[in-house]
């Protein structure tokens, strides 16, 4: 199965969905696509899973590395809609800390809401 990844803005934030299996061969499609939203200065990163039937270790790679791009450019990244084996994943490695799951966007988005809130009150 491929993967499909669909990306969107909503008022600051960049959302995007996935659909299909990311795995060691579907992984470099998605690192690409997310590395590109970074390097373009999209920050703010809700990546919408409920459509995603397997993830693997390789995705988890490309998930965390994102991550830490959107963190190093003052934004944020995190989960949404990831069914309960991907979380289970999350909670067992601590990748939670790292980049948190919602079970929705809107709840998502609400993070990365306070998230840049937060960054905007820090002292430059």
């Amino acid at each position: 199965m491929r993967l499909g990844a669909e990306s969107w803005d909503d008022r600051g934030r960049t959302v995007v969905e996935l659909n299909g299996e990311l795995d060691l061969f579907t992984a470099p499609l998605l690192r690409d696509v997310l590395f590109g939203l970074t390097s373009d200065g999209k920050y703010f990163l809700a990546v919408e899973m409920s459509s995603l039937a397997f993830l693997d270790s390789s995705g988890l790679g490309v998930l965390i590395g994102a991550a830490k791009r959107a963190n190093a450019g003052g934004g944020g990244l995190c989960l949404a809609g990831a069914r309960e084996n991907v979380l289970k994943v999350l909670r067992i490695t601590g990748l939670m800390r790292v980049m948190p799951a919602f079970p929705t966007l809107e709840e998502a988005f609400g993070w990365l809401d306070e998230l840049r809130a937060r960054r905007l009150a820090e002292p430059q």
